[in-house]
């Protein structure tokens, strides 16, 4: 849309539009070593698409301040809710694809729950005129091989005697050492909860995979 910056523009400006938000992720940051980041850390993306993200941003913040109009932008860690959990992953009985795996390698990894993402878009839209970055996620960065683990376990108990251990996925420590670990970072959000007055419904993964699994009504025969 950006490409047609001048149209757009144009478009925007003859109407009625009091708010712009664009959900970035939060691999702008690239990789930190594991540092704590928030919003004025120095964004050094590693991948094209997280380069493209950035530019992005730019790109949407400029155009609000030229509107003279809110321009928020939304980093995002990695999304998961209903149907979209490693919950989901270990009930379809698929193995991991190969960009999983390597997900599965990072120490860290930043991440919030779709209920989160859509109250924090409320509190965007209700801000007072503004022109910021915020990082939206929880406030557990726990690696992946932990996520699983404690989903393991709620499908165990929930579905007691309906999986075999050989049905999970493959995420054993030989498959994280074969995959190269990048883009280590935790990810804070306290501009979030501070400016736009957020409590998180599911500070972390726990309670939102207890959230996810008490929805999960599945045929496992």
């Amino acid at each position: 849309m950006l490409q047609h910056r001048e149209f757009l523009d144009h478009v925007l400006r003859d109407g009625n539009l009091q708010w712009l938000c664009y959900l970035s992720s939060t691999s702008v940051y690239g990789d930190c070593g594991g540092a704590w980041v928030d919003e004025d850390y120095p964004a050094n993306p590693s991948t094209e698409l997280a380069r493209l993200r950035l530019c992005a941003e730019e790109g949407w913040l400029d155009m609000g301040h030229n509107l003279g109009i809110s321009s928020l932008v939304f980093r995002l860690g990695g999304i998961y809710g209903p149907g979209r959990s490693a919950l989901d992953t270990i009930i379809s009985k698929k193995p991991l694809s190969d960009r999983q795996k390597m997900r599965l390698s990072r120490q860290y990894t930043s991440r919030v729950h779709v209920d989160d993402i859509c109250q924090a878009l409320r509190a965007g839209i209700n801000v007072p005129f503004s022109s910021n970055i915020y990082n939206v996620v929880d406030d557990d960065p726990a690696p992946r091989e932990e996520v699983f683990k404690y989903a393991e376990d709620l499908v165990k108990s929930k579905f007691s005697g309906c999986f075999q251990e050989d049905n999970y996925p493959d995420q054993t420590e030989s498959t994280i050492q074969r995959v190269s670990r990048r883009d280590e970072k935790r990810v804070l959000n306290s501009r979030l909860k501070q400016e736009l007055g957020i409590k998180l419904l599911h500070p972390s993964y726990k309670s939102g995979l207890r959230s996810i699994i008490e929805q999960i009504d599945v045929d496992l025969g």
